[in-house]
């Protein structure tokens, strides 16, 4: 197989780890690959909220492509892999690389999954981080662990959900719900046939009810501890933050003895100490690992049509700004997606 004509630079935003400025530059270097990863002409990528305030626990360069969440076509496959040349592919970059708000994007092997059958590249790029998250945090053994003692459920290759309701019985409580990972979650956890509540804004209520939520705290009129007083029946077996700050403290009061508190938002571990905990709580902060396997058994589901994606809005990158200050808001309801190539 003939080496692809690439161009020598491409355009790409730029973060500027010392002014913490971003522009748009249109002579950036290409990535670089090695045997174990794709090269990819990046189609769309989404931004994650918050992801400009990871420069000092990074090793970034002054010059920095953000944004992590790909979908592209591999232009050059990493060695003895199973995707092809040719091939449209997503996945999560780790955030240590470079990222894919660019022309082009290196993603790794293990990183890589085939985009879902019947979803576009914009959606496909809206999955891998808030996806992954989700899965990770219900179900690995060390977080949710809601299938405990069985496996999750998933789709075998014949197109067959097995291992559904293997949660049933079981309480969850996701607070911010209605962002990109909480609405995952939702969905997961209902496929596992929990009992799912979740803290949202009244107005995002309806979009709650359409993934399949069973309750939704209004955390504008009724905080978690007005919901709990006086009925311990209330608690949960799970409690997911999402949103950090205040609601992360009044999960505390949530979860059962013996349950499971699990957080996606730094500092967490530091804020027990602020409330008294309940017995025997398995707890933790945690960041999701990149993992395309998972990517695509979360794709199954996508395909079919068990689990539903979510795209806030969808920006050129030269509108770059304003997409960062869509996500800043904090009021998005699913991922802000650049699509880089708009002429495919």
């Amino acid at each position: 197989m003939s080496t692809p004509t690439l161009p020598k630079a491409q355009k790409a935003i730029i973060f500027n780890t010392k002014t913490n400025i971003l522009s748009l530059k249109l002579d950036h270097c290409l990535p670089l690959i090695n045997p174990t990863s794709h090269l990819i002409r990046v189609h769309s990528t989404a931004i994650t909220n918050g992801e400009l305030t990871w420069a000092p626990f990074t090793d970034w360069p002054v010059e920095h492509v953000p944004c992590y969440d790909v979908s592209g076509t591999i232009i050059i496959p990493a060695a003895n892999s199973k995707f092809k040349e040719g091939e449209r592919v997503y996945g999560r970059i780790y955030a240590q690389r470079e990222g894919a708000a660019a022309e082009y994007a290196s993603l790794l092997d293990s990183e890589t999954a085939r985009v879902p059958g019947g979803l576009t590249m914009e959606e496909a790029a809206s999955v891998p981080m808030s996806g992954l998250t989700a899965w990770q945090a219900l179900f690995e053994p060390a977080r949710g662990n809601l299938s405990y003692p069985n496996e999750p459920p998933y789709v075998n290759n014949a197109g067959e959900l097995l291992n559904p309701n293997v949660a049933a019985g079981k309480k969850i409580l996701i607070l911010g719900a209605a962002d990109a990972v909480g609405a995952f979650a939702v969905q997961l956890a209902k496929l596992a046939g929990a009992y799912v509540v979740g803290t949202a804004s009244g107005r995002n209520e309806s979009f709650l009810r359409g993934v399949g939520i069973d309750e939704v705290i209004d955390y504008t009129k009724t905080s978690i501890q007005e919901y709990i007083v006086g009925q311990e029946d209330r608690k949960f077996d799970f409690v997911f933050d999402c949103v950090g700050g205040k609601s992360m403290l009044d999960g505390w009061h949530a979860v059962k003895s013996h349950g499971a508190y699990v957080s996606i938002v730094p500092g967490f571990e530091e804020e027990p100490k602020k409330v008294v905990r309940p017995e025997n709580v398995r707890s933790g902060f945690f960041v999701m690992d990149s993992r395309g396997e998972e990517l695509e058994q979360i794709g199954r589901f996508i395909e079919k049509g068990l689990v539903k994606t979510g795209v806030d809005s969808v920006w050129k990158i030269e509108k770059y700004r304003e997409a960062f200050e869509r996500t800043g808001t904090g009021h998005a309801r699913g991922k802000v997606v650049f699509r880089v190539a708009w002429e495919e």
